[in-house]
């Protein structure tokens, strides 16, 4: 068990690879509280200097911090799926990275590898993977769109199970959509992925929140004869070519720094070392009892709960980070 990483540092023109077993969904803890932290952070975990990946199919995160060029590259972390935690984790990003330049690895390890120019083989043969509707009335959860406009102009929707792309079909995925779909909807959540296809025009557009790899380099390919675009994060562009018959909430990014911040308080001031087991090992090192406890939302409180730890952030990068939420969650406001 596990959810692996490969975490590397570019420095003076050479790379280290790093591997890390906990941190695979949880890419923020590595990089949310800046450079020296995120350095401190890979370092700290073992070396391959054989070179040894961790097989994508294993591989739930990865970053790469390029010291030299001045960029970061990242993929897997659990927040990154709801859309208003992304927007903002990117926003808080580029305040905590000044000079950087900061980038999501859609095609997961082997992007990390294709920056590097490092060798590794490589397998995209992923099959056909099935599509499963939600159940009936589905609206608030994650979910993967689809919405296909025919070759006379109607258009319908299906919402699946979130996974990956349906566009993995390529063309014979008009064909396997699960029933009828719907003409109209609205959603009480965004979704984390989309495809949108349009027959008339032959286009097709896709979009994720997590990593597709592959799909982006194969899209021509499984798509012969189509003009396939490849939208990032970008759901925008789904629900403008679906036009008003896909409603989607505004993108609440006041309440999306908010939650950004309390998972990452959550996260440094009760898991006291990167596993789940290790939360509760060391519980009773790092409370106090002599001292009063206070509400796991009080942000002050951070010599009573965190150990010493080349994981964490010191309290410098910690109120950093702090400041750097609430500057935000300012703008938000004042802009909303």
């Amino acid at each position: 068990m596990g959810n692996r990483a490969n975490l590397v540092i570019v420095e003076n023109g050479d790379w280290t690879l790093h591997y890390a077993h906990w941190a695979g969904c949880r890419m923020l803890d590595v990089l949310a509280f800046g450079p020296e932290h995120a350095v401190q952070y890979i370092r700290a975990h073992e070396a391959r200097p054989d070179l040894g990946w961790t097989d994508p199919d294993w591989a739930d995160g990865g970053a790469i911090v390029d010291l030299d060029r001045r960029r970061v590259l990242f993929f897997g972390e659990e927040l990154a799926a709801s859309m208003p935690e992304r927007r903002a984790m990117f926003d808080v990003l580029n305040v905590m990275w000044p000079e950087y330049s900061i980038g999501w690895a859609y095609g997961g390890t082997d992007e990390l590898v294709d920056y590097l120019g490092a060798d590794r083989d490589r397998d995209w043969d992923l099959g056909r993977p099935g599509m499963k509707l939600e159940r009936v009335g589905h609206s608030s959860g994650l979910c993967h769109l689809v919405s296909v406009r025919n070759a006379e102009g109607e258009l319908r929707m299906w919402q699946l199970k979130w996974g990956y792309s349906a566009a993995w079909q390529g063309p014979a995925m008009l064909n396997t959509l699960p029933y009828k779909g719907v003409k109209q909807l609205r959603r009480t959540m965004i979704p984390e992925s989309g495809v949108h296809v349009d027959v008339e025009k032959r286009t097709v557009g896709v979009w994720t929140t997590w990593e597709a790899r592959g799909l982006f380099d194969l899209m021509p390919e499984r798509w012969p004869g189509w003009q396939t675009e490849c939208w990032q994060d970008r759901y925008e562009e789904q629900v403008r070519r679906c036009g008003g018959a896909l409603r989607v909430p505004s993108l609440n990014l006041v309440e999306g720094i908010a939650t950004l911040r309390h998972w990452l308080h959550q996260r440094v001031f009760q898991a006291c070392e990167d596993s789940p087991p290790g939360a509760g090992r060391c519980w009773s090192k790092t409370h106090d009892p002599a001292r009063p406890r206070r509400d796991w939302d009080d942000y002050d409180d951070y010599d009573c709960y965190v150990v010493d730890s080349p994981f964490r952030p010191n309290r410098d990068d910690w109120y950093r980070f702090k400041t750097a939420c609430e500057d935000q969650q300012a703008l938000y406001t004042k802009s909303a």
